[in-house]
């Protein structure tokens, strides 16, 4: 588990949006989410090197899209999909990751498969 990014203060922080980069498809996919905390401040997390991007947002709520939390997984069913369909063309995706955000507010789910993440 990557402690960093599970010990940040997720519980009722606010999901702002959320930007795809693929100007550089390919070779530099990534993820930019914007998140403003309990606290007020504000963070820009960019997921870098993506490979996959899976997003289930249900809308049409009127209400700040509260997050009820979010974690990082090393293993799963779909992260081992990813790693064999990507080893036949010598992609060795090992520090591959799933890092899951879960609504409070529309009971969305939004998994970002990346090699990393910064926080800005």
């Amino acid at each position: 588990m990557d402690i960093k990014f599970n010990s940040l203060p997720w519980h009722d922080a606010e999901l702002l949006s959320i930007n795809i980069d693929r100007s550089n498809a390919g070779s530099s996919d990534t993820v930019a989410v914007v998140v403003k905390w309990p606290d007020g401040n504000c963070n820009n997390i960019v997921f870098n090197d993506c490979y996959l991007f899976d997003a289930r947002m249900n809308f049409g709520v009127i209400a700040e899209e509260s997050i009820l939390e979010a974690i990082c997984l090393r293993e799963s069913n779909q992260l081992a999909d990813i790693k064999r369909k990507w080893q036949p063309l010598g992609v060795e995706l090992d520090s591959i990751s799933c890092y899951r955000i879960t609504t409070n507010s529309t009971n969305s789910q939004i998994d970002i498969y990346a090699l990393s993440y910064s926080l800005s």
